[in-house]
């Protein structure tokens, strides 16, 4: 009976030490994986604001700019990418298309003015669909 108690002894002893190392071998695959999406975050975050910023190739800049200040929060939340975009903007100015101000010429374009808003065009009952003539009427019946 003592060899039995022995031999089960060993057993759960062996089991025991199994289930620590598998579960030091998840621990280590959870860090891993969380390390590679808050990466892709990262890189997809960067990629959206050079789009933002009129990059010409966003992935060549994601691929070329430091990443270094460019983090993942507790919260989820990618933070540093404006920052980092801008000085990458800065430095590196041939990855970025130049930005049109409104009513300059700029190349070949001409950036037009933004339109000032006008009057509303007169009210024609004869071009107007039934809705729209049944609204104004009530409108005028009602005296606004």
């Amino acid at each position: 009976m003592s060899d039995d108690v022995e031999a089960l002894r060993q057993f759960l002893t062996a089991a025991q030490a199994e289930l620590a190392s598998m579960r030091e071998a998840h621990e280590a695959a959870m860090t891993r994986l969380q390390a590679e999406n808050d990466q892709v975050l990262i890189a997809s975050a960067l990629r959206a604001e050079a789009m933002r910023l009129g990059a010409h190739n966003p992935d060549d800049v994601v691929r070329l700019m430091d990443r270094g200040d460019v983090v993942r929060g507790e919260d989820g939340q990618v933070t540093g990418a404006s920052a980092a975009l801008e000085r990458v903007r800065r430095e590196r100015g041939y990855l970025f298309a130049a930005q049109v101000v409104p009513g300059t010429a700029s190349g070949s374009t001409i950036g037009a003015v933004a339109p000032r808003p006008g009057e509303a065009a007169p009210f024609d009952a004869r071009k107007a669909t039934d809705a729209d003539y049944a609204a104004r009427k009530w409108q005028l019946l009602a005296g606004k």
